[in-house]
């Protein structure tokens, strides 16, 4: 059997699919899970090292183009819906999954008018585009938020929380002696993020009465890695640094508060693992979602959010300081993530999906 998983271009929307693929692969063996994206996005990079294969197709976005860009873009979604329907034709796929981005409208589309069922992954809070449009044609929508069954069919939709990958998932049976230590873990996605990066440093600056008893573990994204790092050097500040951290489940297991973006992979991981954190929504996400998701885990007492606005970094040093000296607080946050967890997402949506297949 194969099933095809169409989306990708970021780490939110790559990660969850690769976690979707290696529990397919956990069940049968003898299932092949081939990808489908964009030639741009992060895909080419990181599929191939978890070893499995990778189709492109061209497509654009159609979101904020206007005029005859905007026409354009939908012109090279129909001819990507058309080279995609000759692709899947070639795979014979038993399945189709969308886990989102404008990479995966024209191959759950193409999917569809094949006749093969197909189902799409919103990871977000507040839906994106491509997956409300897709929403009306799929036979099955798994959601990471309760709060996104407003926007969908309800009728479609089966909440099972995001699909997490496995090494992060084991984390859990794995604690972390601290020796006293308090371990910060700083990052701004995938892509990384200049404006995090610049306000934690500025925060240093208010934190030099605690700096002695932190551990700073600090993603950068690659454009932002070098500067960074002179401005370290130049603090005489040692902390482990990166431009991009491949393994995610060490420094988690090791993070007792986390600032970082809030996309819904991250909300999601920080959810299913308990850890605190200060979340800096990406004020210039479509329609805001990441404001959405940071509010689903303020709201249920898992996390605290600083607006873009509202970030300085003094702004940023009170609320890590407030959490170093109040370390109850941190765990009465850690209790309150427990409630909204959901470690089985994968299981419960490769069973259902598996199911839906067998119907055919």
């Amino acid at each position: 059997m194969r099933i095809v998983i169409a989306g990708g271009g970021t780490g939110g929307h790559i990660f969850p699919g690769i976690a979707i693929a290696e529990e397919l692969k956990r069940r049968d063996s003898s299932v092949e899970v081939i990808f489908i994206g964009s030639p741009r996005g992060l895909d080419r990079d990181i599929l191939p090292s978890y070893g499995f294969r990778f189709e492109s197709i061209e497509v654009e976005p159609i979101r904020k183009r206007k005029g005859r860009t905007r026409v354009n873009a939908i012109l090279k979604a129909w001819r990507a819906t058309l080279s995609a329907m000759r692709l899947l034709k070639k795979i014979a796929p038993a399945g189709v999954i969308g886990t989102g981005g404008y990479s995966s409208g024209p191959v759950v589309m193409a999917a569809k008018l094949l006749g093969i069922r197909t189902a799409i992954l919103e990871q977000n809070a507040l839906p994106g585009l491509t997956n409300r449009i897709l929403a009306r044609f799929v036979d099955r929508i798994y959601t990471g938020f309760e709060e996104t069954a407003r926007y969908m069919p309800r009728r479609k939709i089966l909440f099972t929380g995001n699909p997490i990958r496995k090494n992060i998932l084991d984390i859990r049976k794995d604690p972390f002696q601290r020796n006293g230590r308090f371990y910060l873990l700083v990052f701004g996605g995938s892509q990384g993020a200049k404006v995090v990066n610049a306000a934690f440093l500025d925060s240093l600056e208010y934190m030099t009465d605690i700096l002695p008893y932190i551990q700073i573990i600090h993603q950068t994204g690659k454009e932002g890695f070098e500067e960074v790092k002179k401005a370290y050097q130049r603090k005489g500040l040692k902390v482990e640094l990166y431009p991009f951290i491949e393994n995610m489940a060490d420094v988690y297991r090791r993070a007792d508060l986390i600032i970082c973006r809030a996309g819904a992979m991250s909300v999601t991981e920080l959810s299913v693992l308990g850890i605190p954190s200060i979340l800096i929504p990406y004020p210039f996400s479509a329609d805001r979602h990441q404001e959405y998701n940071a509010r689903a885990l303020v709201e249920r007492g898992g996390a605290v959010m600083l607006r873009q606005d509202e970030l300085t970094g003094n702004s940023l040093a009170e609320r890590i300081k407030r959490f170093f000296e109040k370390r109850e607080e941190l765990e009465r946050m850690k209790k309150s993530l427990g409630t909204v967890a959901k470690p089985s997402a994968t299981e419960a949506l490769v069973d259902d999906y598996l199911e839906l297949i067998r119907k055919g």
